[in-house]
């Protein structure tokens, strides 16, 4: 069966298609303000795939498929952004001035536990496309940032995984706005993927840690994605894979955009040609039908207003079978909404202002959830509401203030035979910060802040306070970071005991960056201790009473121009991560920690001659610590390593389609997660276990996006 999905799977991607449209040469030099020539500037044309770098020499030269006008960017880190407006035609031997953008340190976007995959407009662009053409992310924003430094391999539910801490520890931002549940809807040892896809934005600022205090409720990382301004430009498009179908558009106005965006999933086919052996259990496979609507505003060049909306419903029904145990039948279904509206400007004293409001809604029924015959209903919303101002006071100093309140709701009825389980949530937390920046000299930054925090629902009043250092040495940077930062404890728990107090931890960080000629290299060293844990005890139920520490070491290399049409990235993590806490009666490494991460990823870009775009990732973690009742010690076992190989091929068809293939673990390896043991002895006295495995080891994708009526390929989404 392997070797027949492998077949077929290999056999779309040698379907080849021929691109008919004639292509026109784009050629030109890029030099700076002294007249040399800029190595490894970034061109291409505005809302397509079509581009090169420049050599050693600033010259580039492409192909392109376009016609009529179009605008060609060009674009350097460090130098203003230039932009072409011109005849396709006419877009040969070019010569084109970009100007250095003089450095405040304050403008430095690297500092200890910071990944910004943003900065300059290209760079913005590039991180989506980074994103969708990286073998093993499959599209998937989450996906993809396992692959940078401090993340590790995710478990079956696919959640993120960041220096030793749980996945409750990771929050997401849009618009500086939180998204009360980022993850999509997925069934059992499935990962689940990112509910909004890369394209929406325009920046990816992915924090590891010491980030500012703007933001709460998170140990370990936080993602604050942008999205994009008004859109110039009305398209349409659609897209056709292998397991959904999608369309939208944008209606530009001189001022404004509005944009709508739809999908319907359906994994019937899908299940039938790659996991045949599995039908049977599925009486309605995974389906999911998703909307996405966006409304942009600018009036003045710096008033923005943006409405973003989404909502998307997930069902399927199907026979769980455990490993130890009676089969049941589950039919689950979930709802989720999210909408935020932000409002930016900034005055004629040059003050900036923010304004936001977001609502989240989540509701998950499941019959059948835990046992044959029971019933769950959940549901859980969320307010947010935030105000911040900031402004740079003279070329010494900046700063930047905000207040903010979230107001959650949780409701949870849980029946089998007996009278419901009922517990209810009903609470809120205040926050407000002061930031600074402090250019101490022309190449030394310090950032103080504080976050002074109350939560309601335990009655807490706490004052965060944090410290960041930066220190620039022609092209490497030295950061260091100390604070303190808190988060409510997970609701699973609260519903028990609602007077836990919030889970806090202690963080420093130490870092060395170095970026030049498309090349950057990252080091950083890390330490957390965590207090307050929930922690079961016998008598008490949960207290507050946990602990534990997670330190370790990121490293990071990444080339885009090690050879021409060549790039490659590398990461590695190690940690070392001890917990007091949960069901744990002895401090160990937990159950999702894996000591060593590392992952190699290597693209091959060439759309003047192949039109496609080729990437493959090879990832490694080792094992995973598990309980071994059968042994002695408390989570002593560990399981075996993990690998996988990922691949994927972008393929620019024609000017207005793009095909993408993509396959998961070519090699089918089944990489335990873990073991399930019954819960009574054999009559050997042996606890009898199976290994937890991913009901589907391997992901197979193939997309068809096509533009309707511009003379631009499709973009991923038409936001």
């Amino acid at each position: 069966m392997m070797k027949t999905k492998q077949i077929l799977f290999i056999g779309l991607i040698f379907w080849k298609l021929q691109a008919f449209a004639q292509t026109r040469e784009i050629s030109g030099r890029v030099i700076d303000e002294q007249g040399s020539p800029v190595v490894y500037a970034n061109i291409w044309l505005e809302n397509s795939v079509e581009g090169t770098s420049s050599d050693n020499e600033g010259f580039f030269r492409f192909n392109s498929h376009a016609t009529g006008e179009g605008c060609l960017i060009v674009s350097m880190i460090g130098y203003h952004e230039v932009r072409l407006q011109a005849q396709i035609k006419e877009m040969h031997d070019l010569q084109i001035l970009i100007r250095e953008i003089p450095l405040n340190l304050d403008e430095v976007v690297v500092q200890a536990g910071s990944f910004i995959l943003k900065g300059t407009s290209t760079v913005d662009r590039k991180s989506a496309v980074d994103v969708a053409t990286t073998a093993g992310s499959e599209g998937d924003l989450f996906k993809a940032i396992t692959l940078l430094p401090g993340a590790q391999a995710t478990g079956t539910d696919g959640r993120l995984l960041i220096r030793g801490g749980d996945s409750s520890e990771s929050q997401t931002y849009i618009d500086d706005m939180h998204v009360l549940s980022p993850y999509g809807a997925t069934f059992p040892y499935q990962q689940a993927r990112t509910r909004y896809s890369p394209f929406f934005f325009s920046g990816v600022n992915f924090s590891m840690g010491g980030f500012s205090s703007e933001y709460s409720q998170s140990l370990s990382s936080v993602l604050p994605l942008y999205t994009r301004d008004e859109a110039k430009d009305s398209k349409t498009g659609v897209s056709l894979m292998n397991v959904s179908l999608g369309g939208g558009g944008t209606k530009a106005w001189e001022k404004a955009s509005l944009s709508f965006n739809g999908d319907y999933t359906n994994m019937d086919s899908y299940f039938r040609l790659f996991y045949p052996e599995q039908a049977e259990q599925w009486n309605r496979p995974f389906h999911s039908l998703a909307l996405q609507k966006q409304f942009r505003y600018s009036p003045g060049e710096h008033t923005h207003f943006k409405t973003f909306f989404t909502f998307d419903r997930s069902a399927f029904n199907r026979l769980e079978r455990p490993a130890f145990g009676e089969s049941r039948e589950i039919d689950f279904n979930e709802d989720n909404l999210y909408l935020n509206s932000t409002y930016r400007t900034r005055d004629r004293s040059g003050m900036n202002w923010f304004v936001g409001a977001a609502f989240g809604w989540n509701r998950r029924r499941i019959a059948g959830a835990e046992i044959s015959g029971d019933k769950l209903s959940e549901s859980e919303s969320e307010l947010h509401l935030k105000v911040k101002t900031g402004k740079r006071i003279s070329r010494l100093f900046k700063m930047d203030a905000g207040a903010e309140s979230f107001l959650k709701q949780y409701e949870m009825d849980y029946t089998i035979l007996a009278p419901p389980l009922s517990p209810r949530l009903n609470h809120h937390i205040s926050g407000i910060y002061f930031s600074g920046d402090f250019n101490l000299l022309d190449n030394l930054l310090l950032n103080t802040s504080v976050r002074g925090e109350y939560t309601s629902l335990n009655d807490d009043i706490a004052l965060l306070p944090r410290l960041a250092l930066s220190y620039k040495l022609n092209d490497i940077i030295f950061s260091g970071v100390a604070g303190r930062y808190q988060q409510m404890t997970g609701k699973e728990y609260l519903i028990r005991n609602g007077a836990l107090s919030n889970e806090r931890n202690l963080q420093y960080l130490l870092g060395i960056y170095y970026q030049k000629d498309e090349k950057i290299f990252r080091a950083e060293a890390y330490h957390k201790d965590y207090e307050r844990l929930p922690l079961q005890q016998q008598q008490l139920g949960y207290t507050s009473e946990g602990e534990g520490y997670s330190s370790g070491v990121d490293l990071f290399y990444n080339d885009r121009m090690f050879l021409k049409h060549w790039d490659y990235m590398v990461a590695y993590t190690f940690n070392d991560s001890r917990r007091r806490y949960l069901h744990y009666p002895v401090p160990v490494q937990p159950h999702y920690v894996t000591r060593h991460n590392a992952s190699v990823s290597v693209r091959y870009t060439n759309f003047d001659r192949l039109r496609s775009m080729i990437s493959i990732t090879q990832r490694y973690a080792s094992g995973r610590p598990y309980h071994d009742p059968n042994g002695e010690g408390f989570m002593s076992g560990c399981t075996p390593q993990l690998h996988t190989t990922d691949v994927s091929w972008t393929i620019l068809a024609h000017k207005k389609l793009i095909i993408y293939l993509s396959a998961s673990n070519i090699f089918g390896r089944k990489n335990i997660y873990g073991y399930h043991y019954n819960s009574t002895p054999n009559n050997a006295g042996i606890y009898e276990r199976k290994p937890i495995l991913l009901e589907q080891p391997q992901n197979f994708y193939v997309g068809f996006f096509l533009t309707l009526g511009k003379n631009v390929a499709y973009e991923a989404t038409h936001f």
